[in-house]
């Protein structure tokens, strides 16, 4: 099985240089079957595994290179954890692939899009296959290589350049601290290894507060990745690529990478009492997320909110102790996700690129399987029963009430029946009311484009029928929490929402327009849709203490100490050569002089030394 883990791993790879060299060298839409028949052998493979694992872990590991005393391992663990991460990778990837035929229809150059594609699921499938924090990390710089070439695709845009460059900027800055933790550990506790650190901690082989240092460490790389408070902009900006791409990013790769870290180290985090930090974060997370998804227009981006609040509730789950809620929700999300973010890049395409949702109107009456299956998301994510979203944010939630924290469960409480709120405005503004001049030019995707939409919309709906074999999987026997009374409260609190929302953008029995125009009104809208302005601080702290501060000084130290001592050198030397120039007059007795005061000089020291 070890031989299959590795072919698996290596057929992405394999796959995006053959659709990459097809694609450039004979007619270039070859590079798609390609790509296509890659992410079908990528998925049965998968399956493959998932189907022979049993009870059993399959284990390989080998020396990669050793250099002093130190020896690098690379090998793979793969566990039900694992297979579960590499299916949603492989599956989703391979519906993504599909229904980019039809989305990508007018690019020029798909041989460079299905290459990095296949690059960035091959990149995630073995992010999740290895067995210690080196190969995660070379394979985590993977995805994010990856989603820096595939966010700025459209790299003559400004925008997409830009983007690109900062996802790639900030999310470094977050593996920085990774790596600064990998090495902590690596050094201190003598091993990288998952299974080993896990088995460190339940043993208790070190103190808590060495663990809370590499916890942290590692956490703040999981920050970066998944877009949590406080280096989220980028995953906003990162809606300048392709909507194939976001939904391959937000969905099955990218953003994941960091909650299955958290995960795979649940009992270091656990001991190092770090989960603490990991619910704070995640609960505020999803309060900035919801609360800025209610006040954007752009469809791209309230799904890219929406995101960022899903993968903070899963990390309020981890963090309250709760990791079967946690990755029942990573695995729910990404169907429903997946199923929004393709549905919207229909629309965007069938209405000529119109990203905002103001501007759009009446589409139910020329996209009708379009508006249905983007309803389904909808509902899914919103956590309406019996759709799966429901089953593992309920379940998110009564965690949290056990937990016990106030703020915790407020936070994530509010975050949780918000969805509700501005996935249906989304959903009236798009499809509902009269047709705009964009909608009325706009018809039904692509069969190519509505088969994979068909996919993701029956799994919404056949999940929670098979929950307790897939929780049993991952995680064995499961106690999981339940409370009627926070279900009602949660429901009832839905249900009021939903009747407000339907009101305004359905109805049209009030309008916004007069709260907008309000200076209190207009200020708070601002504040959301910016995300509460952490960019802007971001930008401000970047330009006034970094750039304006550090940056200065570090100048002033290379120009007057560094450039001085360098210059200095030359001038120093010049001035030497200038002074041994005017002794050299060519006279016998001038050198006769110098020889014997010379001499003497040099008696005189042994005499008196």
């Amino acid at each position: 099985m070890e031989k299959i883990v590795y072919l698996t791993i290596a057929i992405f790879f394999l796959g995006s240089i053959l659709s990459f060299l097809v694609g450039k060298f004979t007619e270039r839409w070859n590079s798609f079957w390609v790509a296509v028949v890659t992410g079908l052998i990528g998925f049965l493979l998968s399956c493959y595994i998932a189907l022979n694992l049993h009870d059993g872990a399959i284990v390989h590991s080998f020396e990669w290179f050793r250099f002093g005393n130190y020896s690098v391992p690379f090998g793979i663990y793969v566990d039900s954890l694992a297979v579960i991460m590499a299916l949603i990778a492989t599956g989703i990837g391979f519906l993504d692939i599909v229904f980019s035929k039809g989305y990508m229809e007018e690019d020029e150059s798909p041989h460079r899009y299905y290459f990095e594609k296949l690059f960035f699921i091959g990149s995630m499938v073995g992010l999740v296959f290895v067995s210690n924090l080196v190969g995660l990390y070379i394979f985590w710089e993977g995805v994010g290589l990856c989603s820096y070439l595939l966010i700025g695709y459209w790299y003559w845009k400004k925008s997409a350049a830009e983007a690109a460059l900062k996802a790639f900027v900030m999310t470094r800055f977050g593996d920085v601290f990774m790596l600064a933790g990998i090495i902590v550990a690596w050094v201190l506790l003598g091993t990288i290894n998952f299974q080993e650190l896990n088995a460190l901690a339940v043993a208790g082989a070190f103190s808590v507060k060495l663990g809370l240092v590499i916890s942290i460490l590692l956490f703040i790389g999981a920050v970066g990745k998944s877009a949590q408070f406080p280096l989220f902009p980028w995953l906003l900006d990162a809606m300048e690529g392709p909507t194939t791409v976001s939904a391959l990013i937000h969905a099955a790769t990218m953003v994941n990478a960091g909650v299955y870290m958290v995960a795979r180290l649940f009992p270091f985090f656990d001991y190092s009492h770090a989960l603490i930090v990991v619910a704070f974060v995640g609960a505020l997370s999803a309060f900035i997320a919801a609360t800025g998804a209610l006040a954007h227009t752009e469809i791209k981006k309230i799904l890219a909110f929406s995101t960022m609040e899903h993968l903070a509730l899963m990390f309020v789950g981890l963090g309250v102790g709760s990791a079967a809620a946690g990755i029942f929700h990573l695995m729910n999300h990404a169907i429903f996700k997946a199923l929004l973010f393709l549905a919207a890049g229909a629309v965007i395409h069938m209405t000529h690129h119109t990203k905002d949702a103001f501007k759009l109107g009446g589409l139910i009456r020329f996209m009708p399987q379009t508006a249905v299956l983007f309803l389904i998301g909808i509902l899914a994510l919103a956590g309406v029963p019996p759709f799966n979203g429901f089953f593992s944010k309920d379940w998110i939630l009564s965690a949290v009430y056990d937990y016990g924290n106030p703020v915790i469960f407020g936070l994530t409480f509010v975050s949780a029946v918000l969805c509700i709120a501005y996935g249906f405005r989304l959903w009236f503004v798009v499809f509902t009311g009269e047709p705009s001049e964009n909608s009325k030019h706009a018809r039904e995707a692509y069969p190519v484009m509505l088969i994979p939409l068909y996919v993701l919309a029956a799994m919404t709906v056949l999940i929670p029928f098979f929950k307790e074999q897939i929780i049993h999987f991952l995680f064995g026997e499961v106690h999981e929490p339940f409370h009627l009374n926070l279900l009602v409260a949660t429901l009832t609190v839905m249900f009021v929402l939903f009747g407000i929302v339907f009101l305004i953008y359905y109805k049209r029995v009030a309008s916004t327009v007069k709260l907008l125009m309000h200076p209190l009104g207009r200020g708070i809208n601002d504040f959301l849709f910016n995300g509460w302005y952490v960019d802007a601080g971001i930008k401000w702290i970047c330009r006034n203490v970094f750039y304006g501060s550090i940056a200065k000084a570090v100048e002033w130290i290379d120009i007057n100490v560094v450039d001085g001592a360098v210059n200095g050198t030359a001038r120093l030397s010049l001035a030497c050569w200038d002074r041994c120039r005017k002794i050299q007059t060519g006279d016998v007795i001038d050198y006769l002089t110098y020889f014997v005061a010379g001499v003497i000089a040099v008696a005189l020291i042994i005499l008196f030394v």
